[in-house]
C-alpha cells in the first residue's frame, strides 16, 4: 500500500474531524467527493485499487456519526422494512451474495466485458479481483445514503447537508476555472496532487478548438456528467426562489461549464433535464403558483433558445463551429469508433442477461455503456427489482406536505432534481452499478419521510414566498 499526499491531507482532516462539530467532517467529506481523479491510498495488493479521499473520510464521518445515540436510532429507523434504506440494504446484500456466487456458477457459460480490462474484448466469464472492488464501492455508497439520512433527519442536519451540497456546486466551478487556468498556462503539473490515480487521465485534450473542462475528474465526460447534476441542483433551487442571485449566478456558470466539457454525454443530458424541468414546471402550475423565477422560466426559455438559435443560424461562422461540435458529440457519435465500442457493449449486456438466465453475472463482472443495462447484466431480474423499489421510495415516497415551501423542502426538491440528473447520465453512459457516492449523499436528502413533514412552515409576504424554517 502506499499513502499518497492528498491521502495524508484527508487522513489530517479526518482526525481533525473528532474534534470539531459533526458539520465539519460531513462539508470535508461532500468536498471529498468531488476529487474523482485523486487517490489517498493505492493498494498495490488489491491490483493498483484505489482509495480515494472520499471514501477515507467516510470511514471517520461514520465513526463521527454512529457515535451519537440519536442518529444511530435514525439510522435503524431507515433501514426498516418497507423503506428506501431497506431496499438499498437488500440490494447491497444481493449484490455481494451474486459478486461471489454467480461468476462461479456461470463460469465459461457467457462471454463478459471484463470492468478492468485494458481492451474491449469478450472474456469467458470468470471471477475477477472487479467482484469485490465493485461490492466493496456499492457498500460504501449505502454507508454514504445511511450516514446522511441520520444525520438530516431534524432541521439543523437537514440544512447543513444542504448547505454543503451548495459548497459542492461551487467548489466544483473552482476546479473548473483551475483546470482551465493551469492549462492556458501550461501549470496543469499544480493539480497533479489530485490527478494521481492510476486510471487513464484525459485532462489536456481539445475539441473543436477548445480546452474540454475535466475539472477534478479523469475526464470531460466524467466531469460533464457530475456537473449536470450540480447544474439541476443550483436550478432548481433558484427556481423555488431560494438564494436567487447566487443560485442563478452558480446555474449559469455551471451551464457554461457543461457546454465546454463537449461531453456527448452531458449534452444530451442536458437537453434531457432542461425538458423535464420545463415540464415539471408546466404540471406545477395547474396546481399551485408559480414564483416569479418559474414564471421567467416558463415564458423566457423558448424566447431565450428561439434567439439564440437565429443569431447562430445568421452567423456562417458560428453556424458551422456549432454544427460541427454537435456533429462530432452527438449526431456522429454513435457511428465512430468509440460509439460503436459502447453500442457493442449493450448488445453483449443483453446477450449475458439471456445466457445467466436473468440472474445476472454477478456484480463487477459486466462492463457495459448504460446503467440500466449494467444492473440487469450483473444483477439480474432481482438486483433490478431491488434498485426500482429504491428508487421509487427516493422519488415517489413520503409526505409532501410542505415540501415546496420551506429551506429544507427546497434542498429536497434540488436533491431530487440532481439525482435524476445522474439517473439520465447514467442511463446513457453508465458502466457500472455503482452511481457514485454524490448520487446517494443527494438521495439521502432527497429521501422524505412522514416523520419530517412537522418541521417546516412557509410565510409569504408582499406576495413572494420567504422559504425558511422553523
Amino acid at each position: 500500500m502506499t499513502i499518497q499526499a492528498v491521502g495524508v491531507l484527508a487522513l489530517a482532516i479526518g482526525l481533525a474531524g473528532f474534534f470539531f462539530d459533526a458539520s465539519f467532517i460531513l462539508y470535508a467529506f461532500f468536498c471529498a467527493t468531488l476529487l474523482g481523479s485523486a487517490a489517498a491510498f493505492v493498494l498495490t495488493s488489491l491490483g493498483g485499487t484505489n482509495i480515494s479521499p472520499a471514501h477515507l473520510l467516510l470511514g471517520f464521518l461514520a465513526v463521527k456519526l454512529i457515535a451519537d445515540r440519536l442518529v444511530l436510532q435514525r439510522i435503524a429507523e431507515g433501514i426498516a422494512p418497507g423503506r428506501p434504506g431497506f431496499w438499498l440494504l437488500l440490494t447491497v446484500v444481493y449484490s455481494a451474495i451474486s459478486a461471489f456466487f454467480l461468476p462461479r456458477l456461470f463460469a465459461g457459460e457467457t462471454f463478459v466485458i471484463a470492468v478492468r480490462a485494458v481492451d474491449s474484448f469478450n472474456f469467458p466469464l470468470a471471477p475477477t479481483m472487479a467482484n469485490l472492488t465493485q461490492s466493496i464501492y456499492l457498500i460504501a455508497d449505502f454507508i454514504c445514503f445511511i450516514l446522511i439520512y441520520g444525520y438530516a433527519r431534524d432541521t439543523t442536519g437537514r440544512l447543513t447537508v444542504g448547505n454543503a451540497a451548495v459548497c459542492c456546486v461551487i467548489l466544483n466551478l473552482i476546479f473548473a476555472g483551475l483546470d482551465l487556468a493551469t492549462y492556458a498556462t501550461g501549470t496543469t503539473e499544480l493539480l497533479a496532487f489530485i490527478r494521481n490515480a492510476n486510471y487513464a487521465l484525459l485532462s489536456e485534450t481539445e475539441l473543436a478548438g477548445s480546452k474540454r473542462i475535466v475539472g477534478s475528474f479523469i475526464e470531460a465526460s466524467a466531469f460533464g456528467a457530475a456537473t449536470l447534476g450540480y447544474f439541476a441542483f443550483a436550478t432548481k433551487l433558484w427556481l423555488l426562489g431560494v438564494r436567487p442571485r447566487l443560485m442563478f449566478t452558480l446555474s449559469l456558470l455551471s451551464l457554461c461549464a457543461l457546454i465546454f466539457s463537449t461531453s456527448s454525454t452531458a449534452t444530451v443530458g442536458l437537453a434531457a433535464m432542461l425538458l423535464f424541468s420545463y415540464s415539471e414546471i408546466l404540471f406545477v402550475v395547474m396546481r399551485r403558483p408559480l414564483t416569479s423565477q418559474m414564471f421567467f422560466f416558463l415564458i423566457g426559455a423558448p424566447i431565450v433558445f428561439a434567439i439564440l438559435g437565429c443569431a447562430i443560424a445568421l452567423n456562417e461562422e458560428a453556424s458551422a463551429y456549432v454544427y460541427n461540435l454537435l456533429d462530432t458529440t452527438v449526431f456522429s457519435k454513435l457511428s465512430s469508433s468509440s460509439g460503436e465500442e459502447r453500442s457493442s457493449w449493450n448488445v453483449q449486456a443483453w446477450q449475458v442477461f439471456v445466457d445467466t438466465f436473468g440472474f445476472g453475472a454477478g456484480n463487477g463482472s459486466m462492463r457495459t455503456s448504460s446503467f440500466p443495462l449494467a444492473v440487469i447484466a450483473n444483477l439480474g431480474v432481482i438486483g433490478a427489482g431491488l434498485f426500482a423499489l429504491f428508487f421509487a421510495g427516493i422519488f415517489f415516497g413520503g409526505n409532501n406536505t410542505g415540501a415546496h415551501d420551506s429551506l429544507e423542502g427546497a434542498y429536497r426538491q434540488a436533491a431530487k432534481s440532481a439525482c435524476i440528473a445522474w439517473l439520465i447520465t447514467a442511463t446513457i453512459s453508465g458502466s457500472l452499478t455503482d452511481l457514485g457516492m454524490p448520487f446517494f449523499a443527494f438521495a439521502a436528502i432527497a429521501w422524505k419521510d412522514s416523520a419530517s413533514a412537522g418541521f417546516v412552515r412557509s410565510q409569504v409576504v408582499r406576495g413572494r414566498r420567504i422559504l425558511r424554517s422553523s
